[in-house]
């Protein structure tokens, strides 16, 4: 029986040629090519979504900076994104009888 690993990766734009090839290379399939769409959450009410007293002076304001980073490409909280998901499977070469298919009971 033909037994399949299983991988499914999000690719960057500008490197899908270079991904494929060097999967490819390594004996990884592309079987599909999914959309994964769903909404950027927005800040925590709090405005930190580390428990971090006032007191902190400096260290409070760099450990806000670095719990929401200041990305100007990133997309507003709320809006739609949708990103690729790239499917890839590879035939297994192995003798373990006891491998089995979780979805098998």
């Amino acid at each position: 029986m033909i037994r399949w690993e299983y991988r499914v990766l999000s690719l960057r734009d500008g490197t899908y040629t270079q991904t494929l090839n060097d999967y490819g290379q390594e004996g990884w399939e592309l079987v599909g090519v999914v959309p994964d769409v769903h909404t950027v959450a927005g800040p925590r009410e709090s405005g930190s979504s580390l428990p971090i007293p006032g007191t902190l002076g400096k260290l409070g304001d760099a450990a806000t900076k670095w719990t929401q980073p200041d990305d100007p490409d990133a997309p507003e909280p709320g809006s739609v994104v949708t990103t690729l998901l790239w499917v890839f499977r590879r035939e297994r070469y192995d003798d373990d009888e006891d491998w089995s298919d979780s979805s098998a009971s």
